[in-house]
């Protein structure tokens, strides 16, 4: 959000409205409208882009609803294990960012999605309103898993209410709450495996010094006004377990929202299988001016390391007080996921393939010590390769092998990192995962600092630390590219 001054003057979209047919059980004044742009998706990439003008309707209104989707051009959804929206954030020139945290230059969030694609519906009499001077931007990272890009459609389908008609009359109106446990235009934190305790790691809680240097907690919003929360939802990553939304209010506090995210099919949290639980349509909670709202992440660490994760929770604010007071009467603090199991995360990965266990191939060698990273493949030890390119690099205990990605100039990020032997099963939502052993390169490649995942560096070296063995390793951004390298003893 920071760099969004500069770059707004720089981007233009084409932008493709689609109006949908009348669905069942819609309200007669309630216009359900799919919105759609094209995106050029560049093989094997993973970069932020905003979008300023994106469509949006044109008449005085609400928003009292919006799906996310992404589609290819012939219509179908793509398996998240090879694109998937890492991310989507709308904006709209409505009305400054409420969140001082956050700041949008003269903007506020008005919703936001992952590859969860929560469905968000703003409970009736309330409507997000929407005037025709509005322009709404999209900060979005769509990530391609392959080597392959794609054309592609962002999709969004509106219910919206005119305000002239008899429903829209009535409808009162809502400002957005966004709420992150971090504060950039890439707000993420790594949790690595056996941290925290019991199995759980929250952030920011089990993160000392995450907010150092700062005035305020960023995980809290002082409400400058009062009025009445009508609801709330989070967002994690694979291996989140909730987000935590409280209240303080002159020394008291108490619960009032866990966000959960629900695996599907009775699966271990490591996957994008998920929905994300919303509060009740009658959830209602009054607030006050000076309130503090506080949220907190709390991740799983049994199974994997989670790099780049995420802990974000959004809600709505109207004027009035209908609101239950939280700390006087009960509030209902758990709720239902928006959506359930989609066929786009069908594939879970895991099973067997072609692909060598490392640990039973011959020592390698690495000309200079040195693994280049080109078109997609680590140049020794990669487990697709062939023949003697495909043995682990052997190096002796103490020294360090360096890895160098010679794909930056396409804009594409590679990374090296740690994962349980033999990490040689298919690609999936649950597989490879980054476990096993805590060594993780970052994203080698450039970008604008705080506005990319990229960690603006293009080499990375083995930590001299590593005791003997065969280390096998994966790519987060690109999970099908698996290699290996050796560590022997000095003789």
């Amino acid at each position: 959000m920071r760099r969004l001054c500069a770059l707004i003057p720089l981007l233009a979209l084409l932008a493709v409205p689609v109006a949908e047919a009348g669905a069942a059980k819609l309200h007669p004044d309630v216009q359900r409208i799919t919105y759609r742009y094209p995106v050029e998706l560049k093989r094997g990439t993973n970069v932020i882009r905003i979008k300023v003008g994106i469509p949006k309707p044109q008449v005085p209104g609400y928003v009292v609803r919006i799906e996310p989707n992404l589609v290819r051009r012939d219509g179908t959804v793509p398996p998240t294990d090879q694109i998937h929206l890492h991310h989507a954030v709308w904006l709209s020139t409505r009305a400054p960012s409420t969140n001082p945290n956050v700041p949008g230059f003269g903007t506020e969030i008005f919703f936001a999605t992952g590859e969860e694609k929560t469905i968000v519906t703003i409970p009736r009499p309330y409507g997000y309103p929407v005037r025709p001077s509005d322009t709404w931007i999209l900060n979005d990272m769509i990530h391609d898993l392959t080597d392959r890009g794609a054309r592609l459609f962002i999709t969004y389908t509106v219910d919206f209410v005119p305000a002239a008609s008899r429903l829209g009359r009535r409808l009162k109106p809502v400002t957005p709450v966004w709420m992150d446990v971090e504060d950039s235009a890439y707000p993420v934190f790594d949790v690595i495996r056996g941290s925290g305790r019991n199995g759980r790691y929250r952030y920011p809680n089990m993160a000392p010094g995450a907010y150092a240097g700062r005035a305020t907690p960023v995980n809290e919003l002082t409400l400058p006004r009062g009025g009445t929360l009508v609801a709330f939802g989070g967002h994690v990553h694979p291996g989140g377990l909730w987000t935590d939304l409280a209240l303080r209010r002159n020394g008291r506090s108490t619960h009032l929202f866990r966000s959960e995210a629900r695996y599907f099919g009775g699966r271990a949290p490591v996957s994008w299988d998920l929905g994300m639980t919303v509060t009740p349509r009658d959830w209602r909670v009054r607030v006050r001016a000076g309130d503090v709202l506080r949220i907190s992440a709390t991740y799983d660490t049994r199974h994997a390391s989670w790099y780049e994760s995420m802990g974000i929770m959004f809600g709505w604010l109207a004027a009035d007080a209908t609101g239950r007071d939280p700390f006087t009467q009960r509030i209902a603090t758990r709720g239902r996921p928006t959506h359930g199991h989609l066929p786009e995360n069908d594939d879970f990965g895991g099973r067997p393939t072609r692909m060598p266990d490392p640990a039973s191939l011959p020592g390698g060698a690495a000309p200079g010590g040195v693994v280049p990273i080109s078109n997609f493949r680590y140049r020794f030890g990669d487990l697709s390769g062939a023949g003697a390119a495909r043995n682990p690099p052997t190096i002796p205990a103490g020294s360090s092998l360096e890895f160098v990605n010679q794909d930056t100039g396409a804009n594409v990020f590679h990374t090296v990192t740690g994962c349980r032997a033999p990490c040689n099963r298919s690609t999936g939502i649950g597989y490879p995962l980054a476990d096993g052993t805590r060594f993780d390169s970052g994203n080698l490649g450039f970008g604008p600092a705080g506005f990319t995942a990229a960690a603006n560096r293009d080499s990375w070296r083995t930590p001299s630390s590593l005791r003997p063995g065969t280390y096998a390793y994966l790519c987060r951004v690109h999970p099908y590219m698996r290699g290996a390298f050796r560590v022997v003893p000095v003789r």
